[in-house]
């Protein structure tokens, strides 16, 4: 057998040699009609048909024309359009609310400052208000003796009255070069006698310090540091139990007497703490909420851009067989597509082309 093809649609035929009669004999194509000629080879035609040219096998219309290699344009758009707008996102989300979360942290902090402040200036009004009540009344008294004062009522009652701010004040000797700082009158009336420092203890409450003198600031450091201590100390309460307390002092004017007035860290800060709370519990159902939202936002993206693209290139592949099965000879072919974008100007860019080869091809006939 011999293998012929069609100069004009390309279409190829095999040619048994025994039938041609004479040198050369012609057809024409089923496909355009061209007259196609085909010489006798040479040779004895038992020795042709012995050693027949291997056939080859047609490859389907959809196999026709360059394979894709490597990533396709779905594969692509996904990667431009929604996977790099998730990795930014899920860059952005985190940082944002990680500065969200360190702003209402520097809020929080400032409130807090401004409520320690706040309870300061009232724990010292407090003792001020006592102090100036001492004075008058030990004015008022003159015959009054130091060592008679835990055993005045009225006096009693001036030092520990109740104040509007959880707390209780002492009377303390103020100036004494023998008994500094000597407890004199105090709620507890075991610590009567004995020095402020009892009243303060050494020891850690979490992550701060704390020594007789209170709470431990550190200034500066090695070799040259020093400490401070503030208005914050470390008590026991009636149960043996660590709490931190704040002190305010007030001199007892003309007097050598002194008031401090203590009150439990936590009960001031009540408030402050019941916002800090309230503030952190909003942080994280708005994390909550923004995740939520941005993750819900993808999904929907991812959706919608994966129904896009299948649909896009369910299109393209469409014409890329259309376009493979006119290349083999198939101009019946029809395109389906109509649209008003691209792809649709690329269907009917094909259909003229595929009417500019019929009606080439039937020139041709008519010539011939």
């Amino acid at each position: 057998m011999i293998s012929v093809r069609c100069e004009q649609c390309g279409k190829r035929y095999q040619i048994d040699p025994a039938q041609i009669e004479g040198k050369e004999a012609g057809f024409r194509c089923t496909s355009c009609n061209s007259l196609i000629t085909v010489a006798k080879p040479e040779g004895n035609p038992a020795e042709l048909l012995a050693e027949p040219e291997p056939k080859k096998k047609k490859k389907a219309p959809e196999e026709v024309g360059r394979k894709s290699k490597g990533l396709g344009i779905r594969g692509k758009m996904l990667i431009v359009l929604f996977l790099i707008p998730i990795v930014m996102l899920v860059i952005a989300v985190p940082f944002a609310i990680r500065y969200i979360t360190k702003a209402v942290d520097g809020i929080i902090q400032e409130t807090v400052q401004a409520e320690v402040e706040g309870a300061k200036n009232q724990a010292n009004q407090f003792a001020s208000a006592i102090a100036k009540q001492v004075e008058s009344y030990l004015i008022t008294h003159p015959e009054l003796k130091m060592e008679d004062f835990s055993k005045d009522p009225n006096l009693r009652e001036i030092v520990t009255q109740r104040q509007l701010m959880s707390g209780e004040a002492s009377l303390y000797l103020r100036l004494d070069p023998e008994k500094p700082g000597t407890i004199l009158i105090t709620k507890n009336q075991g610590l009567e006698g004995q020095p402020l420092e009892s009243l303060m203890i050494k020891g850690e409450l979490g992550k701060d310090k704390y020594d007789e003198f209170g709470k431990i600031t550190i200034i500066g450091s090695e070799p040259e540091e020093h400490r401070e201590a503030s208005d914050f100390f470390l008590s026991k309460d009636e149960d043996g139990i660590l709490k931190e307390r704040m002190a305010a002092f007030a001199p007892v004017a003309r007097t050598p007497y002194g008031i401090i007035y203590t009150a439990l860290t936590a009960d001031f800060m009540s408030p402050a703490k019941i916002v800090e709370d309230r503030v952190k519990n909003l942080i994280l159902e708005t994390r909550t909420i923004v995740i939520g939202i941005f993750g819900g936002t993808l999904l929907l993206i991812g959706i919608i851009m994966l129904l896009y693209l299948q649909r896009l290139t369910k299109r393209i592949k469409s014409l890329t067989e259309i376009t493979n099965r006119i290349s083999v000879g198939e101009l019946e072919a029809r395109v389906e597509i109509k649209s008003g974008d691209e792809i649709g100007a690329l269907a009917e860019a094909i259909s003229r082309m595929q009417d500019s080869i019929r009606l080439a091809i039937e020139r041709l006939r008519r010539r011939t």
